[in-house]
């Protein structure tokens, strides 16, 4: 028995006050052990470089490259600031920025709206070169760096400005896992429907970085590692997704084909890992980046501006029926997790399915209707109670546009068939933190 278990009967303590310990001691042990200012390092960059003969990488020649990392929560268990150590230990490249938020998806880190203000609250990690200085400035964020540490908001940096500011040669750009909750039980593909939410996240980067990328030579896009939370068939079907848009500009490193699932130190979700697997990870990544270094020369690869490309236009987010105001009566509910299955994230939807009795404005033609309530926000608990089976109610409801906030948020759905689109009540819609107008979203 572990001492948080031990802790909490001697003080017979609440379930729930269980919970929370248990999580929090969790917490501590991997921050401690992991995130924490000893976290150990392996920093052999210059020799995996050597090794593949990637000699941009290994001498310095004129200015040197600059190469921007950028990555969501999969980066946080020592992925990114290897693969950090791994550029920053070549005399090749002059300077490394690296920039991880958790729960990101690719539009989190652009200024379209409506991620113009959007913000990570689970995890936050800025590692840069300063001119001048010999060591890079570190920003460091993550639950358990001290003990019942929580992160603060953070402003997820924006491409827009990095590329000004930065004027990266290489781009790094680890993302991917949030589209997972897309698909029902982790299993059932609707390929038009899932296809187009991914391309809707996935286009509009690609698009900007090929009509604004005036420094760029080289992007390299890492796909999601293995995990367990979703099948093989899923997991290729996101890969090819991505990779059809990343292709026109860039390379598709597939990290399936160099990690393994399941891992020696990963969370309940199946999904994030730390530790010895993370940090391997990031150096085969690194070899293979260093191995397409050696195989086509930088210098030789013209910026992406100059590369005559036809980005496809971004999927029309404004074919939807709009709001429609249905009467209902609530047939099934989705069991609220606990917060330690889909931590670290903050936000929570869960599915409940209602029995259309009335369409009373707008159009709806099924005869049943699927919400994702949110469950938690800002890693509170939200009161559901008021929704009950068999209860009638009137509401007003909009689908989920692909580009919402609420997008790729994590969720779960146990009851909705696989046909039916998600709709969430307007009401709830403005409830995302991001929102610029949040209403409630503390309640």
């Amino acid at each position: 028995m572990n001492t948080a278990a031990k802790l909490c009967i001697i003080t017979n303590v609440t379930i729930l006050k269980c919970r929370q310990l248990f999580i929090v001691a969790c917490l501590v042990f991997c921050g401690c052990c992991l995130y924490g200012k000893d976290a150990v390092v392996v920093r052999n960059g210059l020799e995996m470089a050597n090794a593949a003969g990637a000699t941009n990488l290994t001498t310095l020649s004129g200015k040197g490259l600059r190469v921007l990392i950028i990555g969501d929560s999969m980066g946080i268990g020592g992925f990114s600031e290897e693969l950090d150590s791994c550029f920053r230990a070549c005399p090749g490249v002059t300077s490394v920025h690296t920039m991880v938020a958790c729960g990101s998806n690719p539009l989190t880190w652009m200024k379209m709206a409506p991620y113009g203000k959007a913000a990570t609250r689970c995890g936050f990690l800025r590692l840069e070169t300063v001119a001048g200085q010999d060591k890079p400035y570190l920003e460091k964020d993550f639950y358990g760096m001290t003990r019942g540490h929580r992160p603060s908001a953070h402003v997820v940096p924006k491409i827009e400005d990095m590329l000004e500011r930065i004027k990266p040669d290489i781009i790094v750009f680890q993302n991917g896992n949030n589209f997972f909750d897309f698909f029902k039980k982790g299993q059932i593909i609707k390929e038009e429907t899932h296809g187009q939410l991914i391309r809707a996240h996935v286009i509009p980067l690609i698009r900007y970085l090929a009509n604004n990328g005036s420094s760029v030579r080289k992007l390299y896009w890492v796909s999601p590692a293995q995990a367990g939370n979703v099948t093989p068939e899923v997991q290729q079907f996101i890969f090819d997704s991505i990779k059809h848009e990343v292709i026109k500009i860039g390379v598709m490193l597939n990290s399936r084909e160099i990690t393994s699932y399941p891992y020696t130190n990963q969370a309940r979700d199946k999904m994030h890992f730390w530790g010895k697997a993370a940090l391997d990870w990031a150096d085969d990544i690194f070899r293979l980046i260093a191995t397409d270094l050696t195989i086509n020369d930088i210098n030789a690869c013209p910026v992406l501006t100059k590369r005559d490309v036809a980005i496809d236009t971004p999927p029309a987010t404004v074919a939807k029926e709009g709001t429609v105001e249905l009467r209902l009566r609530l047939k099934a509910k989705t069991k609220v997790p606990s917060q330690e299955t889909f931590f670290p994230y903050g936000e929570f939807l869960v599915g409940y399915l209602y029995d259309v009795l009335e369409v009373r404005a707008g159009k709806y033609d099924d005869k049943e209707l699927l919400i994702l309530h949110p469950a938690y926000i800002k890693h509170v608990q939200q009161d559901l109670s008021r929704y009950k089976l068999k209860q009638e109610l009137i509401v007003r409801v909009s689908e989920i546009a692909e580009d919402s906030l609420w997008a790729t948020v994590r969720r779960r759905d146990s009851v909705g068939p696989p046909e039916l689109f998600p709709y969430m009540l307007g009401t709830d819609l403005a409830r995302h933190p991001d929102q610029a107008a949040c209403h409630d979203c503390n309640q």
